[in-house]
């Protein structure tokens, strides 16, 4: 490992480097275009037309297919994992290629077809967890054609995708384990991840150019966006606590399930796969906006005018489809399902209090559940500051605050 290491530093040293992670980035955003692509195109033709999310025969049946194919696939290809297939587990894949052999072609392409299975269906899922896992599996295959060090091409490669999906270099945020920072300082760790910044800020061009369309947008709200210095910041704060708990509870609640799936439902991973999916289309037929990641699902509540109960009844049920389907199998990441949760929560409140600064309670609401829902602070952080307009920022520093103190009093473990 300390060899390892050294390599790694010499690597980052070697201004050829900075010119591998151009091109490596540039073609981890077409492996990622390839990804989402055939995400968006498999969702195109499954969710044909708007009338297909109100039909609830065609949207339970769309589900529960949906379900039972994730089952096949992970009965086919998955046979020996236990853990749930979430952000967690690709962060851990990312890691293990790093120094290990790289996995077989069999093993990456079908952890590929089952996160498309898993997003195109409606899973209730990010695309972050199989893309990560995705672009490190291939990668780590390069490292003898770059001569760079396995573990640094699989860096770059993660950059990159990190780029495509979020917009900006969220390699600053941490995405890689704790122990890599060990003996290093802030500006070490900036100098250090030069190449990956390079990496995703290529990758983000390549994919901004072929498939603009792909790109997150920012939310937006006909409310007020400004706080009101004592009052609204107190209901942030609520926001940030409320969302934190919620963030925290689905995360505990899934390795838990995962673990109950496994030893008690009878008929394996087909089985799981099925009921998981029959669940998710019934909550759907109950209210569409459970289905897919919440990215977009977010704006449709700005938009729309639920009321306290709708809300309550939506924040229930999307949390129920995560923790069903991620412990059925499904494969997915779990970023902007919380931050829906989160967003969804700070919504209540508003209508409770009746502020109007709705859109900065939102931004609270949306760092809080996912910073402690991945355990990253500065990760939820930053990409609030990437959707969020500038006015929301206070709301977003006090609530990442605020999810980095319960984090510090009540530690969560991601490791299922």
């Amino acid at each position: 490992m300390i060899e390892q290491n050294q390599r790694k530093s010499i690597d980052g040293d070697n201004p050829k480097v900075y010119l591998i992670a151009a091109a490596l980035g540039a073609g981890v955003g077409l492996v990622s275009i390839a990804f989402l692509f055939t995400v968006i195109s498999l969702k195109n033709l499954v969710w044909t037309t708007d009338h297909v999310r109100t039909s609830a025969i065609v949207v339970f049946v769309i589900c529960t297919v949906g379900g039972l194919i994730v089952g096949v696939l992970n009965h086919t290809a998955e046979k020996s994992r236990d853990q749930a297939h979430d952000l967690t587990e690709a962060i851990a894949d990312m890691e293990a290629v790093e120094t290990n052999q790289a996995p077989s072609a069999r093993l990456i392409f079908g952890r590929a077809t089952l996160g498309i299975a898993s997003l195109g269906f409606g899973g209730p899922l990010g695309p972050e967890a199989p893309l990560i896992a995705l672009v490190a599996q291939l990668s780590s295959r390069l490292s003898h054609i770059l001569r760079i060090t396995q573990a640094r091409v699989v860096e770059l490669s993660v950059a990159g995708s990190l780029g495509v999906l979020f917009g900006v270099p969220l390699v600053l945020a941490g995405i890689e384990s704790e122990e890599k920072h060990a003996g290093r300082n802030a500006g070490q760790r900036l100098v250090a991840r030069g190449p990956e910044i390079i990496a995703a800020i290529s990758s983000l061009i390549v994919i901004t150019k072929l498939l603009p369309e792909i790109g997150i947008h920012q939310f937006t709200s006909t409310s007020s966006t400004n706080l009101e210095f004592g009052i609204d910041l107190l209901w942030v704060a609520v926001i940030a606590f409320l969302a934190s708990a919620l963030g925290r509870l689905v995360i505990v609640s899934i390795p838990k399930l995962r673990k109950i799936v496994i030893e008690k439902l009878p008929g394996g991973d087909i089985a799981a796969g099925l009921v998981s999916g029959a669940i998710l289309g019934l909550s759907a037929l109950a209210t569409p906006l459970v289905l897919f990641s919440g990215h977009h699902e977010i704006q449709e509540l700005l938009n729309g005018s639920e009321s306290v109960a709708q809300l309550i009844v939506i924040i229930a049920l999307k949390m129920l489809v995560l923790i069903v389907c991620l412990a059925g199998g499904w494969y997915g990441g779990q970023i902007f399902p919380l931050a829906f949760i989160g967003a969804s929560s700070a919504l209540v409140v508003a209508e409770l209090v009746g502020s109007s600064a709705t859109l900065s309670l939102v931004a609270a609401g949306f760092v809080a559940a996912s910073a402690v829902g991945i355990r990253r602070p500065l990760l939820a952080l930053i990409l609030g500051f990437v959707l969020f307009p500038q006015t929301t920022y206070l709301a977003m520093l006090l609530a990442a605050a605020i999810s980095i103190s319960m984090l510090n009093r009540r530690p969560v473990s991601l490791e299922h």
